[in-house]
């Protein structure tokens, strides 16, 4: 038995008779159309103020060429290296099945050739400009100070959200059909990083999926900086989705981390706060730890906030006569 009916086998069979008609698989019933994105050439990006470049990579959705007229929705990858090829064949996968619409997905960060130098400075792109340190308080920062002491360096995550929002987004979306809608996708220290710039700059972003945050870095920056943000009585404009699995809180080192407790904290606050203009969607994987919950909060974060448009644009297969 075949996997997958071709495209044209699927437009042949949707369009066969007056019974299939509410069916609508997006890709199938688009002219020369692609199956899958395409990934663009990466580009190298200086951010102001920054030390370093920043390799960027685009992947455009499978209609973009055959349907010049239509803007997308955006979302943004934290990691590039790591993340961006995954979380393509995550939307690809959702959208043959109609779970969600296309995208344009822009992965930044270190390119997939680099090593552990992409990685260090990971830490400085995510770390709040507070405290002196990317490491927690208390018994989780001495415990980890204790068996891999991170070295001086400068923290600049309120740099590098200047440089997603004010920089990549406006000179990026000049040259590609942007919708004016914009997600975030970040895990572990890009988890908080997401968290961070929710607070930071609140509707720099619409959505937000945030996974196994590492909310207790910094000294539980993001923490401090909802509690003064609460204070304030703004309104938070932003639809989360936060996840984490439950294997991450009997890892020794993610148990360090506070990866588990951190989550649940900041999700217990937002639910607590009742901000306006928020929305909250927060689930503990069972049986998961921090790399096998990474794509599982990716689809689930996508359906769960495209999951409007997704009934809009109905099933990807005929459905039963009357």
């Amino acid at each position: 038995m075949r996997f997958a009916l071709s495209a044209a086998a699927l437009l042949a069979v949707a369009t066969a008779a007056p019974a299939v008609a509410t069916a609508n698989p997006q890709l199938a019933l688009i002219p020369d159309a692609r199956s899958a994105m395409q990934r663009v050439e990466p580009r190298l990006m200086q951010a102001e103020g920054m030390p370093y470049q920043h390799t960027v990579q685009i992947v455009l959705p499978a209609s973009y060429a055959a349907q010049p007229d239509k803007a997308y929705p955006v979302l943004w990858v934290m990691d590039n290296a790591i993340m961006t090829s995954m979380v393509t064949g995550i939307v690809d996968i959702l959208v043959s099945g109609n779970h969600m619409p296309e995208v344009i997905i822009i992965g930044v960060g270190s390119a997939e050739e680099e090593g552990i130098a992409g990685v260090q400075r990971r830490y400085m792109d995510f770390s709040p400009p507070v405290g002196g340190t990317f490491l927690p308080d208390g018994l989780n920062g001495k415990v980890w100070a204790s068996i891999a002491p991170l070295p001086e360096m400068p923290q600049l995550a309120d740099k590098y959200l200047d440089f997603l929002v004010d920089q990549a987004r406006p000179a990026l979306c000049a040259e590609l059909r942007c919708a004016d809608r914009h997600l975030f996708q970040g895990h572990s220290a890009g988890g908080m990083f997401g968290a961070y710039a929710m607070l930071a700059r609140p509707g720099s972003f619409d959505d937000y999926i945030l996974g196994s945050p590492f909310i207790a870095a910094n000294g539980g920056a993001v923490l401090e900086m909802e509690e003064e943000f609460a204070a304030t009585g703004q309104p938070l404009p932003a639809n989360i989705y936060m996840g984490v699995g439950s294997e991450e809180a009997d890892e020794w080192f993610l148990a360090v981390a506070g990866i588990v407790s951190g989550t649940a904290e900041f999700g217990n606050r937002l639910a607590i706060r009742d901000y306006e203009g928020l929305t909250l969607r927060t689930k503990f994987y069972e049986g998961e730890d921090h790399y096998t919950a990474a794509p599982r909060v990716v689809m689930d974060g996508l359906k769960h906030l495209f999951a409007d448009e997704a009934a809009a644009i109905g099933s990807s297969w005929p459905t039963k006569p009357e």
